[in-house]
């Protein structure tokens, strides 16, 4: 006869008696009696629950005509069990299931059923996917914002990676003075644009209008210009504030003020960069009745490899009067030029550019027949020279990229770039990133937490997959009923991905940064379709702590291959070396319930 005390797992029993299951897998047992001695099965009947408890109607848990479940034969006293499978039984509903036995030596069936016993399948782990739009767009992956958010401080101590050390940039610049003979002293300074109108008269409507026809690089007006610096990987827009302050013999005469803004554009695919300078809302004091710019100054470092090309004079009348705020442009081309056996993914080569960034102030003071005052050198697109700087941090390279051809090609490596996931047509990609991105506390590739990925771009990419998928693991562990199709296959999803240093399979010897010995180490999901909804599950009990590093999840491998197939195009057009941050965009959001015990949400995928 059946026992008087079934189980359900894995899980424990509440307060209340009911047995809180942590996979929808569940296991149902129950000891048998046979006075006998001889050996017996166990037939399983499940049925919904109502709130007290009760049974309501019966659930089917097999293909069996009854929907029964009958377990092997053991001998009396023993426990017999059975595995529902994944799909039969709904995560949050109340379930009673009883047994009945029946003896193999006597052929006799136990004429009553056990007790009930109540359990519920609550996972600490439940993500309720949307379903996957197949028509859904891939993401243009060069469509990269404007962003003033600057490259985290690398991870490692030391690294081959050029330096991202923004500690001279804006914000450093020195006041810079020189006395002439007759006691005329002009100090020169230069400081970041904060956006706010700085007491300087606007230009008119006709005059903006004709300075933003001029831009060279898009969002960037100069006439009204964002404050600081917005960049890309390939274009950049720095504003900054000059002031010029002349005395004699230490007696103040007046200040000259105006706007400079800074455009530079790189193209990807060469070396070739054009940049252009406009000097705006100049505004001249009373006390200085003429204001005079010379002709730019050109520097472009190093001097072997950074070629200029040309350089234009002011563009309009560089000299100012007090009322008068007209704009001056001034344009220059260079480039990076070496051959193609030169700095490579492995040695690129940063340059410093000074093109058309030198100002040299002239005021015309009270009592001087001509412009003889000193001239003082201003850099204001990239801080000191000599100090460097964030906006003069243009890496160059030429190399290989997949299956590409070497080509040579300039980015603001500063500017960290967003790889971003169509999550509408491969939400089981997308919501596993999203859980592990959000949950753990390395938050990979979160621009919100400042944790970018770092590309891997060598031979230990297989091997850290093999630490964290092994061979099998997705057959083990995947449900079938989540696949796309007749050929899709269970995938292991690896997160953070297996080609960074942020992999749990990267060993910290070689610039890993969340090492572990085995994927059992991770954060361990599976998707499983629940009726005509895909639910991201923890795995057969595996209760994640969230204090691990990284994340592995059986899911569709149609889903997986797919949200990173435009991986490579991404890699190519934003010039990625080994060691460059970027961003993961999982283009998910989440409702979730103020339960702290579980993850339960509900995943919408963001439009596109």
């Amino acid at each position: 006869m059946s026992g008087k005390t079934p189980t359900a797992g894995p899980g424990t029993k509440d307060a209340s008696g009911v047995w809180q299951v942590t996979t929808p897998r569940v296991k149902l047992s129950n000891t048998v009696t046979n006075a006998d001695g001889g050996t017996m099965d166990l037939t399983f009947e499940v049925w919904t629950a109502d709130s007290s408890g009760n049974a309501k109607t019966q659930v089917p848990i097999s293909s069996d005509q009854f929907g029964v479940l009958v377990s092997g034969y053991v001998k009396s006293g023993s426990t017999a069990s059975v595995t529902v499978g994944a799909g039969y039984l709904k995560p949050n509903v109340d379930y009673v299931f009883h047994t009945s036995a029946y003896a193999k030596e006597s052929g006799l069936y136990e004429t009553s059923w056990s007790p009930w016993a109540r359990f519920r399948v609550t996972m600490p782990v439940d993500l309720t996917l949307p379903n996957p739009k197949a028509s859904a767009v891939n993401p243009d992956q060069s469509a990269q914002p404007y962003t003033k958010t600057p490259a985290p401080a690398s991870p490692w101590t030391t690294t081959v990676a050029p330096n991202r050390d923004r500690s001279t940039g804006p914000g450093s610049f020195p006041t810079r003075c020189t006395t002439s003979s007759d006691g005329v002293k002009v100090c020169g300074k230069a400081e970041p644009y904060d956006g706010r109108d700085f007491t300087l008269p606007r230009e008119t409507n006709a005059q903006k209008k004709a300075a933003a026809a001029s831009s060279l690089v898009s969002n960037c007006d100069p006439a009204n210009p964002p404050a600081g610096v917005w960049t890309t990987r390939f274009e950049e827009c720095s504003s900054f504030t000059l002031s010029w302050e002349a005395s004699i013999n230490n007696a103040p005469v007046g200040t000259v003020k105006a706007l400079v803004v800074n455009e530079r554009k790189l193209d990807p695919q060469s070396g070739n960069i054009t940049e252009r300078i406009s000097v705006t809302n100049v505004d001249v004091p009373a006390t200085i009745p003429a204001f005079t710019l010379d002709t730019p100054v050109i520097d472009c470092e190093p001097s072997g490899n950074c070629s200029v090309q040309s350089v234009s004079g002011w563009q309009g009348a560089a000299s100012w009067i007090p009322g008068d705020h007209h704009t001056v442009t001034s344009d220059a081309s260079y480039v990076w030029g070496p051959t193609l056996t030169g700095p490579s993914s492995s040695n690129p080569q940063v340059m410093k550019l000074g093109v058309a960034v030198a100002l040299q102030g002239n005021p015309k003071l009270p009592g001087q027949t001509v412009q003889s005052s000193p001239a003082v050198f201003m850099d204001v697109a990239g801080g000191d020279l000599e100090k460097g700087g964030f906006t003069d941090q243009i890496r160059c390279d030429n190399t290989k990229i997949v299956s590409q051809a070497p080509t040579i090609g300039c980015v603001f490596h500063n500017y960290v770039p967003t790889y971003t996931f169509n999550a509408a047509k491969y939400p089981q990609a997308s919501a596993h990133a999203w859980l592990i991105q959000h949950k753990l506390t390395n938050h990979p590739g979160s621009l919100a937490d400042g944790k970018p990925l770092y590309f891997l771009a060598d031979s230990d990419i297989s091997g850290n997959r093999t630490v964290i998928c092994p061979t099998g693991w997705a057959a083990a562990n995947g449900d079938t009923s989540a696949l796309n199709g007749t050929t899709d296959q269970p995938n292991c999803d690896e997160f953070a991905f297996n080609s960074t240093y942020n992999s749990g399979g990267m060993p910290s010897l070689a610039g890993g940064l969340n090492p572990v010995s085995s994927g059992d180490a991770c954060v361990q999901t599976f998707a499983s379709k629940q009726g005509s909804t895909v639910h991201l599950f923890n795995i057969d009990g595996h209760t994640p702590t969230w204090k691990e590093v990284c994340g592995r999840s059986a899911i569709s491998g149609s889903d997986n291959s797919g949200s990173m197939a435009g991986f490579g195009a991404f890699n190519a057009n934003q010039r990625l070396l080994d060691r460059d941050p970027y961003w993961l965009n999982t283009n998910m959001s989440a409702a979730c319930s103020s339960d702290s015990t579980t993850v339960k949400c509900t995943m919408t995928a963001k439009n596109l």
